[in-house]
């Protein structure tokens, strides 16, 4: 991948931004899968999710979390096989 390719996946990928309402609705999760995809507490993502009192904003890094989970659900008949082979290479931490 050159560099100018390289940057503008980086520069797209620091575009990206989805809320957990949108995600959940999109895919039919709740706040326990929310939760496990973002690696904080589901009471965490019950506040994401909540009513208008005791709704919170997810921050921007979740933002980004989610829609990186998005486009990998979305194209995961062509993301699925590369990541198995990545973990399958040991570049998971």
């Amino acid at each position: 991948m050159s560099e100018t390719d390289r940057d503008q996946v980086l520069q797209l990928h620091n575009q990206m931004f989805m809320s957990p309402q949108l995600f959940s609705h999109r895919w039919g999760l709740g706040s326990l899968e929310l939760a496990q995809i973002c690696s904080v507490s589901q009471s965490t993502t019950n506040h994401w999710l909540g009513g208008r009192i005791s709704r919170r904003e997810a921050g921007f890094p979740y933002q980004r979390i989610l829609a990186v989970a998005d486009f990998l659900l979305e194209n995961a008949a062509q993301v699925q096989p590369l990541l198995e082979q990545w973990h399958s290479n040991g570049q998971q931490t």
